[in-house]
């Protein structure tokens, strides 16, 4: 355990509780040291990009946490943005983390969109329940998790407001059992590369639900894309709206896309499906307190039907309302408008009978071959002297891989056939999940951030090669793997000393000061606060007007170390809080 330095005060500074003791002066300092686990992390979906700037940095603000009481997984905490100009809020976005989700709920555009709409986001990591066990108490933990909320913010409607849940892949049924939970309090479900509501799995959908139990009238939206299983994926959705005449359900096929990678155009869609719920479900009038009551959805009577997605053909039937659509019903998915509609249509016509191409990574001059696993693409973790910097390039492959039935799959071709490319355009690599940062084309660093697990072994970073494509051939996507230990531990020891951090009033930035004990370059983030960090220096931010005051802000410092000759082990790492009125 640290040694608590500060002095006591009665508001509590919540986080690390099981490993740490500290207590607060309101706008005065302590520091404290952060355990080794919070070096470990795996699966994880958080990083500052470098080369993001304004509103990109902005978009990555949560200006509040808390710990997720009686959480399933170690460490779990939500971490929560409200649009800075928000007086009111109207609903709230609740994804948890899996892979794409941060990504999502991250970007400048769908903060945008939130703070038009007046409502907050909440992203939860490590997971309170992936699979939102609500026979086991799921319900319980969100629930005290949204009084916490509430109560560190000062914005009690956390306490009630509509949920858009958002999940992926894994975690992408967790939607649709929270809207069976509350359906009261179910603004939509969006389940992102995953399953259908109604679809069980021992392991993904567990069988829980009561027969009693039933979405109907819950808007609900499931993405999938073309490199994934959108064409065949499809039939299952079918299924369910034939045995659900009342669950509003919609798909987006998402042509030359995969499984992981969120993408901008994706990203957008989502946020106007949101907008859209918003429309049809939150009532004219906001009661004088507590919870609206949610307008139902009835695909029977209001709405577009859409015929499905198929691969390189175009739709047999023009969309319609629901009370006018001539074609098969059997074979229609239902939108909540024609802007909907219109936004689909043009997201799914695109790179009809056009080409495949495949990419892959390259590490020490040598194409990293592909393996029968989910990620396909195993890269190594081979950091340059600083200890955190490595290389990773992209190629075009010139053969199908052998390894794994999906390049076969995407392409048409047998394995080991020859394969085409565009001679024309940049193939890119971007972080898709992971406490990594990209610094150019080819170079990246290990930077960890917040949302790291207690008491794992090491972190995963996600990768993504990607194409535009060109007139002949379709954009194309790779995804691969690293895996990086959680810390050093061999070689010297090291500290970091962190001095408090004090901004003087009227000012809006601080240099950060912290040094390690083996003259190498002490990183930081923000784990929670009205604040971001660039080149080393604090910068403060609008708080939002009902705010509750003070507001805590949370800086961590860490230090990797190498393992270059000499070795430097990872230092422990080292947090400031303060509090800003």
């Amino acid at each position: 355990m640290p040694t608590e330095v500060g002095t006591s005060h009665d508001k509590e500074t919540p986080g690390f509780s099981a490993h740490f003791a500290f207590h607060y002066h309101i706008i005065e300092l302590s520091n404290y040291h952060i355990q080794d686990s919070l070096l470990m992390g795996r699966y994880i979906v958080a990083v500052l990009m470098a080369c993001f700037i304004g509103s990109s940095m902005t978009a990555q603000l949560w200006q509040w946490s808390v710990p997720v009481k009686n959480a399933r997984s170690a460490g779990a905490r939500a971490f929560c943005w409200i649009p800075p100009h928000c007086k009111n809020l109207r609903a709230v976005v609740l994804a948890q983390n899996n892979m794409e989700e941060q990504s999502i709920v991250e970007h400048p555009i769908f903060r945008q969109e939130m703070s038009r709409l007046s409502f907050a986001v909440i992203w939860v990591s490590p997971s309170f329940d992936h699979f939102f066990r609500f026979n086991e108490g799921a319900g319980e933990i969100f629930n005290g998790m949204m009084k916490d909320l509430a109560q560190e913010t000062g914005y009690q409607e956390l306490s009630y407001v509509p949920v858009a849940a958002i999940g992926h892949s894994a975690a992408a049924s967790w939607p649709y059992y929270f809207a069976a939970w509350d359906p009261q309090r179910t603004l939509c479900a969006i389940s992102v590369s995953g399953q259908w509501p109604y679809f069980r799995h021992p392991v993904f959908a567990p069988e829980i639900w009561r027969s009693d139990q039933h979405i109907d009238f819950i808007p609900c939206l499931e993405t999938m894309g073309e490199y994934e299983a959108a064409d065949s994926w499809s039939t299952e959705g079918l299924k369910e709206r034939q045995e659900h005449p009342l669950l509003p359900l919609s798909m987006l096929a998402c042509p030359a896309e995969g499984h992981f990678a969120a993408t901008e155009k994706k990203i957008r869609y989502i946020a106007l499906y949101i907008k859209k719920a918003a429309l049809y479900r939150l009532p004219k009038t906001k009661p004088a307190q507590g919870a609206p009551i949610l307008l139902p959805v009835d695909p029977v009577k209001t709405g577009w039907l859409m015929e499905k997605w198929r691969y390189n053909q175009k739709p047999a039937a023009s969309p319609a309302p629901v009370n006018k659509y001539k074609g098969d019903l059997a074979q229609a998915f239902w939108y909540f408008d024609e802007e909907m509609v219109k936004a689909t249509q043009e997201y799914q016509a695109r790179h009809r009978n056009k080409k495949a191409q495949l990419l892959g990574f390259m590490q020490n001059g040598q194409v990293v071959p592909q393996r029968n696993t989910h990620q396909q693409v195993d890269l190594q973790f081979q950091p340059q002297a600083d200890g955190i910097t490595f290389i990773v390039k992209p190629v075009f492959l010139d053969k199908v891989p052998a390894a794994h039935p999906r390049t076969a799959e995407w392409t048409g071709l047998a394995a080991g056939s020859a394969i085409g490319h565009a001679q024309k355009g940049e193939i890119l690599i971007n972080r898709i999940a992971g406490p990594c940062r990209k610094i150019n084309d080819t170079t990246f660093q290990l930077y960890l951030e917040k949302g790291l697990p207690d008491q794992a072994s090491g972190y995963q970073c996600w990768f993504a090669v990607e194409h535009a494509g060109d007139a002949l051939y379709k954009p194309a996507v790779q995804q691969a793997k690293m895996d990086i230990p959680g810390r050093n531990a061999a070689g010297r020891p090291q500290t970091i000393s962190f001095p408090p951090i004090t901004i003087r009033k009227g000012r809006k930035s601080v240099q950060l000061q912290a040094r390690s004990s083996e003259k190498l370059p002490v990183f930081y983030f923000v784990r929670e606060g009205p604040a971001y960090i660039k080149d080393n220096t604090l910068v403060l931010t609008e708080t939002p007007p009902r705010s509750r005051l003070p507001v805590r802000i949370t800086v961590i410092a860490w230090q990797y170390g190498r393992t270059a000759v000499p070795k430097i082990q990872s230092a422990q790492p080292v947090a400031q809080s303060f509090y800003v009125e």
